[in-house]
């Protein structure tokens, strides 16, 4: 069962047509999908490949061997002498790379970082097979993949020895979107509203093994109930577990994750080391790592010249753990997501699932072609007398329009009404921001919401579209 990840294959499949080798790398977060997208490209272009797994926490004599038997087991041949060291190993795959007739040789190597153990001389022999073996040939297709983000990132990516600009193409895999969310379940056999999966991206996000383990005879309340908080879940423990199989020193990490879990709206980096009591460079490369990973985004502020970005939060599960999971064991989340709380943090998660699926917006409302720039802008009131204002989501067109949309996102269990405080509480924000951008914007106020909004007097003078959740899917 495989759905989505069309950019991805699309990618992979090009390869196939270069006239040079290709060395793809491949990374993301763990349980996202890399290994199975891989696996199917291969399958559907009925591609003969080897396949060579990382063993987490092998020494390098147990690495080696496995790595032996594989080539055993693709070549139906016994290797009498067992290499000593890396360098023959990848000799060995060499001499059974000219066996091959294929057009295209795919050499796929999972979990790569797990190979390179410490002082194990892994990195150099790979870098050699790559430099003097495969570019000299234009039929290697080497994809190398791993979930330790860090590691492919600084020692592959970003290498500076051997294997500097040696990477012709990467992947970085990113969560699934809500439509792909909607197809696996499908597929799944899961009979879910939108609504109901909106509510299920909340929880898990678009992480493609937490949606596939969600058992379709249940309902989607059970089904986070089992994984997140029954002792036998999935997720009852892969918070932790998640950020130290992605990152190296994942204390800091965690620690910035846990931090921006707990405020929507974000912090500034420097806001951030403050609050952590360190210094920005400290944490300078771990915002980079995380949103490289996907975990967060960065949104500028609107109209400062200091360029001060917003770092978010936009993992979902990470959201979810810290809200409702952390200290909270044995409880009836049928029960939570009933209750007042619950719903005005779900208000919260939708918008963040806005943000996540902003190009979706923009397509909704038919502007998908237009260049434009997600940006966080807010007012602090000066006097007394004065407002203050906050806009979350403001989108601005950089094609030279002057056009900016203020986007609000209403998460509501039928449609949604503008009451006459909430159009006054608009009209204000409305009037804050042309006052202190001196009315240099054409303004258009956007809302999306679940099931609509009423079409009363306050929307036909203030609201321009409404976007409803089916349009995102």
């Amino acid at each position: 069962m495989f759905v989505g990840r069309e950019e991805e294959l699309t990618l992979l499949n090009n390869l196939l047509y270069q006239k040079a080798s290709s060395f793809m790398v491949v990374y993301g977060r763990r349980r996202i999908g890399k290994t199975e997208t891989i696996r199917h490209f291969i399958k559907t272009n009925n591609l003969s490949a080897i396949e060579i797994t990382g063993v987490y926490g092998a020494n390098k004599s147990s690495q080696i061997n496995s790595f032996i038997r594989k080539l055993e087991r693709v070549s139906r041949n016994k290797i009498t002498e067992k290499p000593k060291n890396w360098q023959e190993v990848f000799f060995l795959l060499e001499d059974y790379i000219e066996t091959q007739s294929e057009t295209k040789k795919v050499i796929f190597l999972d979990e790569f970082p797990w190979l390179d153990t410490h002082k194990s001389g892994f990195l150099t022999a790979f870098s050699e097979f790559w430099n003097d073996f495969c570019t000299r040939r234009d039929d290697i297709l080497l994809i190398v993949c791993g979930s330790a983000t860090s590691y492919m990132i600084n020692k592959i990516v970003r290498n500076k020895k051997t294997l500097h600009n040696r990477v012709t193409h990467k992947i970085n895999m990113q969560p699934f979107k809500l439509k792909a969310v909607s197809k696996l379940l499908e597929v799944k056999g899961c009979r879910y509203t939108p609504k109901s999966i909106v509510d299920t991206y909340m929880v898990l996000g678009g992480v493609a093994k937490y949606i596939n383990d969600m058992d379709c005879h249940k309902q989607q309340l059970e089904n986070i109930n089992f994984q997140c908080f029954d002792k036998n879940g999935l997720l009852v423990y892969e918070y932790q577990e998640l950020y130290e199989s992605l990152f190296k020193n994942s204390e800091w990490h965690y620690k910035v994750m846990n931090l921006l879990s707990k405020k929507w709206s974000g912090y500034i980096q420097k806001e951030i080391a403050k609050n952590l009591n360190t210094s920005s460079s400290v944490i300078k490369d771990v915002l980079e790592e995380l949103e490289l990973s996907g975990f967060l985004s960065v949104v500028p502020k609107f109209g400062q010249k200091s360029r001060e970005k917003i770092y978010r939060a936009t993992d979902a599960f990470s959201y979810f753990y810290n809200k409702w999971m952390v200290n909270h064991q044995n409880i009836k989340w049928q029960n939570i997501a009933l209750s007042q709380p619950y719903k005005i943090w779900s208000g919260f998660a939708f918008e963040n699932i806005c943000h996540i699926h902003i190009d979706e917006i923009k397509h909704a409302l038919g502007v998908s072609g237009v260049n434009t720039q997600l940006h966080y802008w807010n007012y602090i009131a000066q006097t007394q007398e004065e407002k203050g204002a906050q806009i979350d989501m403001l989108l601005e067109y950089v094609d030279g329009s002057k056009n900016i949309d203020i986007i609000e996102c209403k998460y509501y269990d039928d449609t949604f009404t503008i009451t006459k405080k909430y159009y006054e509480e608009l009209r204000n924000k409305i009037n804050v921001f042309n006052r202190q951008t001196k009315y240099r914007y054409n303004i258009r106020l956007i809302f999306v919401t679940t099931f609509g909004v009423n079409k009363n007097e306050y929307y036909n003078e203030l609201v321009h579209r409404d976007v409803v959740i089916d349009e995102i899917f």
